[in-house]
This record gives C-alpha cells, structure tokens and sequence, in this order.
C-alpha cells in the first residue's frame, strides 16, 4: 500500500472520529444516533484502552476508540469503535471482537455498542458471529460490522456525511495502490468537489476532512506541490479569497496550506468587523479614544477611519 512515510494511520482515523463524532455516530450507527443526547456531551476515554485491550498488535493497522455517551432516556452507554486499517482477512477477527467485549464489559458493567470498520476491499473478509460450544455451554456473539468492499461509491457522493468521503478516500487508497497519478486525480476531484466547492460544508468539517484526505491519500513531494498549485485559487475562494505569500505556498503539506489560508482569511474577516463597528461608533458620535478602546484598535486606525467616512470638506 502506498502509505506516507512515517504517517501514522491509526491516529489519522482516531483524530477524525474525534473531531467529528457526532456525524461518524450518524454514518456508521444511525440507529444509535437517534438514541444518543449529543448535548450532554461525550467523553472519550483513550486511557481505558491500555487497562482494557491488552494485546499485542505489531504489524496490524488497527484504531481502537472508547466513547462514554448519554441516551435520551437518561442511561449511560459505551461505544467501541474497533477500525482495522489494513483489514485483512482473518480467522481470529470474530474472538478478538468477542475478547475486546467481554473485558470491557468486565470493565465498566454497562451495555457496550460495538462496531467492526473493515477498511479492506476483498470480498473475502467477511466475518462471521463468534461462537463457542462445549458439551452444552454455548456462547454467540454477533457485532456491528461496516465494510469498505460493500459500498456504492455513487452512493457515498451523493452523501452530505463527511464520513462518507472519508469512506470514499479509504476506497480510493486501495484502488490507487500502485498508481499515483490515477490517486492525484481522485485526491483532487475530492479535495476540490466535496470541499472546497462546498458551500454548505461547516469550517471545523472541512477542515478535519481535509486533513484526513490529504495524509491519507499520500503523493510524492512534486505531485503534491502540482496539485496545491492547481487547487490554489479554490482555496483562496473558500477563504473569502484570501491572497497568498510564496511562504504558504511552499508549506510542506497541502493540508497546512489550507488551514494557514482559512486561519488568516478569518483574521482578515476579524479585523473587517473591528473596522466596520468602529466607523459605526464614529457615525454615532463616540470619540477617537473611546472607539479604541471598545474595538481594541490603535487610535491611529481609528482616525484613519474615521478620515475616511469623514473627509474633510473642501473650503468654500
């Protein structure tokens, strides 16, 4: 798999999962979705892992998550989020889900929702319920399970979920596998059709998805400055056309790039309200020194602006 050297991927999925739980819950667990009260807060709990899931992993993709959620009807849940990244088939897959289950359950004593993201497009991997059975003592468990090799990519394009396009890069990684010309076409068709001609499309959203499209579809060094060229003047649009110096064009990923871009187009709009409310409070008769101080502006942009809706009138 073309990965970029050193990108740890396991944290890539953790980080989006985090930033945007509230829409991975409502792609991948809809039924939970409507359960869950999203405004009493979540509560993820990384340091249970180690207490809980003691394994050792070297060599396997995996991103594990423990997320402490309110229903609606006032209970307490837990939610495991299991994702193996590089998933391959395996006969063990269904006992490692069912062994993650018990010692969480040991653990905490609550109902546990537990879901199995198999990012691998083999039509193979398809795990089956666990079961066990010893002269009458018989155990079945079944878990949630979604899988990449299922989906219908028109189907994920026409989804306004931002998971569905993570979805849809975690497709196209595996397909662009050993051709980085084909991924830097469908990187920028993603980058520039999902994002950043999307007007509906939340700041804090795009910007995760960014991210997570940017390092997971990996391009050499060259490819990669190509396409920040190319996508350059769409993402100074989505910035509010924020002009560039030649320092961000030269940031080392293009995910910076956009971020650096977005951070100043939205110190410009910051500083566009200061200058719009203090000519308002000039308007209004307030002094130089006292719009200062309201708008946090020096007193020499204040008189500036004050200049300017207040020119001075020619003598008669």
């Amino acid at each position: 798999m073309n990965y970029a050297p050193g990108t740890d991927y396991d944290a890539l999925w953790k980080k989006i999962i985090s930033e945007l739980f509230e829409e991975f819950i409502l792609f991948f667990a809809p039924d939970l979705y409507e359960a869950i009260d999203f405004r009493k807060g979540i509560v993820f709990l990384e340091q249970e892992l180690p207490k809980v899931i003691i394994e050792h992993k070297k060599g396997k993709k995996i991103a594990d998550k423990i997320v402490k959620v309110s229903l609606k009807n006032g209970e307490e849940k837990y939610v495991f989020i299991h994702i193996e990244i590089q998933g391959k088939k395996d006969p063990d897959f269904s006992k490692r889900m069912f062994t993650y289950f018990y010692r969480l359950f040991d653990r905490f004593q609550e109902n546990i929702y537990s879901i199995a993201i198999l990012t691998d497009l083999s039509k193979s991997n398809d795990p089956q319920a666990f079961q066990y059975s010893f002269y009458g003592t018989e155990l079945t468990y079944r878990f949630n399970t979604y899988k990449f090799n299922e989906e219908d990519i028109p189907s994920l394009k026409k989804s306004t979920n931002p998971f569905a396009i993570a979805v849809l890069a975690g497709i196209y990684l595996h397909q662009t596998e050993k051709n980085y010309h084909k991924r830097y076409e469908v990187k920028k068709k993603l980058l520039k059709d999902f994002i950043l001609t999307n007007p509906n499309l939340k700041s804090n959203v795009a910007e995760a998805l960014f991210y997570f499209i940017d390092y997971l579809l990996y391009l050499p060094h060259e490819l990669t400055k190509q396409l920040t060229k190319d996508l350059s003047i769409n993402i100074e649009k989505e910035a509010k056309h924020m002009l560039y110096s030649e320092k961000i064009k030269e940031a080392p990923t293009l995910a910076e790039y956009f971020k650096t871009v977005r951070e100043e187009g939205f110190e410009k709009g910051k500083m566009e309200e200061k200058r719009n409310l203090a000519a308002e409070l000039l308007r209004e008769g307030f002094s130089v020194e006292k719009v200062a101080k309201m708008v946090k502006l020096s007193l020499d942009e204040v008189e500036e602006i004050g200049a300017s809706i207040h020119p001075n009138q020619p003598e008669s």
